[in-house]
């Protein structure tokens, strides 16, 4: 087959990943794949394998790309493009509209949509609700990361559910063991007597650290042993709030907002406990790999993805969004559970989520998408 995939740039993040691993994933298997940006820039290129093709689009922007993307397919008229990420699944539903090409369009649906539009980030983003309910039913098929953002996108854009496929993200891989192992020169992680909790993702609205501190503070008189370290850089208007929480709970000693790290594996693979504040999610990658390294994990019940990672509490405890009290007392409990987890059970989960597997479920999904063409 010959597999297009579209993303707008490659810098660091969960989408961006995915599309990289299913590029590389696919091209090993022998099939023709072009990895289609705005722009080569990203600090993830360097990733992408030399049996992928980068097609730079040379635009500045992700919507001034249309024209470009509808002569790329027009030319070249691949048998798939899978879009990710919303501005460029309105682009790529545009571009294919225009394009002659008997291309089959798969919307890849990252977050849960209704969610994320409740509050619009940019008077832009106030329109995409609009334009995707326009656009996006025009498409042949959409992969939904999560059964939950299946049938909260799938109802926020009129779908019905047969449109709408749930692949897991492609999380795990060797290298990820590799890099737990690697040092890591931070005094609370190296230190015993701590109780260090490590949290990572970029500092922005659906992460709730907020909560996450109030609920430490509560933590900390009951656990003077207790540290959380915190791996993601963001909005500075949320960074500025964590300070004042840090800063009014005399929390300065106790707490670390590190910033953003190439290797968060190593910080989780020796912390204590691994938690997730979010108040949405799209799927939830790092509780996947926390998972994996065997870390006990402590994550909201937000819409959408923990409770499915977690299989509603088997795995790792469950919370209310929103709510530092009960994160609070969840943490103090965890300092103390041994770890009852069912090792075997949840192995057998986690292959849903390697790379391999992964990439295989899409092939397959392409495939059977381009033999209804042929049909």
């Amino acid at each position: 087959m010959y597999i297009a995939l579209f993303i707008p740039v490659l810098t660091f993040g969960g989408a961006e990943k995915v599309v990289i691993t299913l590029a590389n994933g696919l091209a090993a298997k022998g099939h023709k794949v072009d990895l289609v940006l705005i722009k080569r820039e990203g600090q993830l290129i360097e990733t992408v394998s030399d049996k992928v093709r980068l097609v730079d689009l040379g635009s500045k922007k992700t919507f001034f790309s249309v024209w470009k993307l509808r002569g790329y397919l027009h030319k070249n008229k691949p048998d798939v493009l899978l879009s990710g990420l919303d501005n460029a699944n309105i682009v790529s539903s545009l571009a294919m509209r225009m394009a002659k090409a008997n291309t089959k369009h798969i919307i890849a649906l990252h977050t849960n949509l209704k969610q994320s539009y409740l509050r619009p980030r940019t008077k832009l983003h106030r329109f995409y609700p609009a334009m995707m309910r326009r656009l996006f039913p025009h498409a042949d098929h959409f992969v939904a990361v999560s059964e939950c953002v299946a049938k909260q996108s799938g109802n926020f854009l009129g779908l019905t559910n047969d449109r709408i496929e749930v692949i897991y993200n492609p999380v795990i891989n060797s290298k990820i063991k590799e890099k737990a192992l690697e040092s890591v020169e931070h005094p609370w992680l190296n230190d015993h007597n701590n109780f260090t909790i490590v949290a990572a993702g970029r500092i922005f609205e659906a992460k709730d650290y907020p909560t996450m501190l109030m609920a430490f503070a509560k933590v900390l008189p009951k656990a003077p042993h207790a540290r959380l370290i915190i791996l993601g850089d963001g909005k500075q208007t949320i960074r500025r709030e964590m300070d004042k929480i840090i800063s009014d709970e005399k929390m300065e000693h106790a707490v670390d907002v590190h910033g953003f790290v190439h290797n968060p594996y190593a910080y989780i693979q020796k912390a204590s406990l691994f938690v997730l504040s979010s108040k949405w999610e799209g799927f939830g990658n790092v509780l996947v790999e926390a998972l994996y390294l065997n870390k006990p994990v402590i994550s909201t019940a937000c819409e959408c993805g923990p409770d499915e990672i977690l299989r509603n509490g088997q795995f790792g405890s469950l919370v209310s969004v929103g709510k530092p009290d009960e994160l609070a007392q969840a943490i103090l409990e965890n300092m103390h559970a041994e770890d009852t987890r069912d090792k075997e059970a949840l192995a057998r989960h986690l292959k849903q989520m390697e790379d391999e597997f992964v990439v295989s479920r899409y092939e397959e999904f392409f495939k059977q998408r381009v033999e209804e063409t042929k049909g």
